[in-house]
């Protein structure tokens, strides 16, 4: 009976079933889950995927800092839950119409089956109001006896409509979530409330700067430690700025000083701070060798200040030309779609957007349908910017956001087989 037992146990730690919810399943919500006061894994949708024609929640499970598994999730209609599987094809893991009594998770073993069946369904206040809660028991089934063995308390789970999994008998409880920007109960803060504004940084001549907001959004100050250069031996000068402060540096690969932590800026909960760089050394130290462009990745090094929960790192690409462009924008035609970060960003009403459409493609022939709009981040679509027929060449449109409310948006840009979706900022 031991033996049996501990198969059972390593077969739901090793095996566990995804967990279905409906508001973690937004684009930039998260939930937290620990053992008593400690806190130890989130739960954070990161992104929106097209695969295969469908639209799917990028999401990660694991340590924030730095060890965690990604999966691809998403929701049809109100009720039907589904995972990408390993084949690339949806398989359905839960469905918030099944009653009491239905198997959501069964493993043969030769002549023992174990499964879960929901066991209960009931409306309860926990951290969310009126959540419809699913407890999911665990059996045991003898094929050759006949027996069937349950497990009580603490083996049993416990599944939110609205959060997933909120206690598991071997694998913690949920402590708190983020939903749309408040916090419920206890989480800790992750990395993806920090971002830079800017994809990347593009400086096009050495007397030209590029510059990036870097956002706080979580409930905790947030500390600057160190920006490290990875690419080729180049020199930065570089200047953060907010109102009322400002902090000008040269950064340079092999400088001492800069591997460690030695910036010190902080930025408060909900604010910014502005980083530029310019007039970028491409040789700091050779008086006989000058590159004539440059590419490289600067690795910012954070930690947020609450006991110094935990550091991590988040990059920014940086490149540029040492010389003018000798050919105009209005003369290029890339051999791929490209939809461009938004600029200004943040914004104030109003941004514009730039896309590109290939001379020559297979999967759009001149001529077609484009698509391009904007959502609010419940994936309400908010404005059609563009629903006509382009041909190839560059493009761009002006989009006033004057009579919506702050906070993040998205563009998604649709043409043929090509899809891509970006995220903007509204600040008022």
């Amino acid at each position: 009976m031991k033996t049996i037992f501990l198969v059972f146990f390593f077969l739901f730690i090793l095996v566990p079933p995804n967990c279905a919810q409906t508001q973690l399943l937004r684009v930039g919500n998260a939930a937290g889950f620990g053992e008593g006061w400690s806190q130890q894994i989130l739960d954070i949708t990161v992104d929106k995927v097209t695969i295969n024609g469908k639209e799917y929640l990028k999401r990660k499970l694991g340590w924030p800092s730095e060890y965690y598994t990604v999966s691809y999730e998403r929701i049809v209609g109100d009720s039907a839950y589904y995972v990408l599987s390993g084949a690339n094809t949806d398989s359905l893991e839960f469905n918030f119409n099944w009653p009491v009594g239905t198997v959501t998770y069964s493993y043969n073993t030769g002549s023992v089956i174990y499964e879960r069946r929901i066991g209960s369904i009931y409306v309860q206040s926990d951290l969310l109001p009126q959540d419809t809660i699913y407890i999911i028991n665990w059996y045991m089934i003898n094929l050759s006896t006949g027996d069937t063995m349950s497990y009580g308390d603490p083996f049993y789970d416990k599944y939110s409509r609205k959060l997933g999994l909120m206690y598991s008998g071997l694998g913690g409880q949920l402590q708190g979530a983020k939903i749309d920007g408040v916090r419920y109960g206890d989480i800790m803060p992750y990395p993806e409330e920090i971002f830079f504004t800017e994809d990347s940084l593009y400086i096009q001549t050495l007397s030209d700067s590029g510059s990036t907001k870097i956002i706080n959004t979580s409930e905790l100050p947030v500390r600057i430690d160190s920006i490290i250069s990875v690419g080729s031996l180049y020199g930065y000068w570089g200047n953060f700025s907010k109102p009322g402060f400002e902090y000008p540096f040269y950064l340079f690969q092999t400088v001492p000083g800069f591997m460690g932590d030695t910036l010190g800026i902080i930025i408060p909960p909900h604010d910014s701070i502005n980083v530029s760089f310019s007039n970028v050394d491409l040789c700091p130290f050779c008086d006989y060798q000058v590159q004539q462009y440059f590419r490289d990745t600067l690795i910012f090094v954070f930690t947020f200040l609450d006991g110094n929960i935990y550091s991590f790192s988040k990059s920014i690409p940086i490149s540029g030309e040492g010389h003018l462009s000798d050919v105009t924008d209005d003369k290029v035609f890339l051999n791929e779609f490209v939809l461009e970060q938004n600029h200004p960003n943040p914004f104030n009403p109003s941004t514009t957007i730039k896309y590109s459409i290939p001379n020559v493609t297979l999967s759009l022939v001149e001529g077609s349908r484009v698509n391009l709009k904007v959502y609010d981040v419940l994936g309400n679509e908010v404005a059609t910017l563009v629903n006509e027929d382009r041909s190839a060449g560059n493009y761009e449109v002006n989009f006033d956001a004057s009579k919506l409310s702050s906070g993040v948006y998205y563009y998604q840009f649709r043409a043929g087989d090509f899809v891509e979706t970006k995220k903007m900022i509204l600040l008022k």
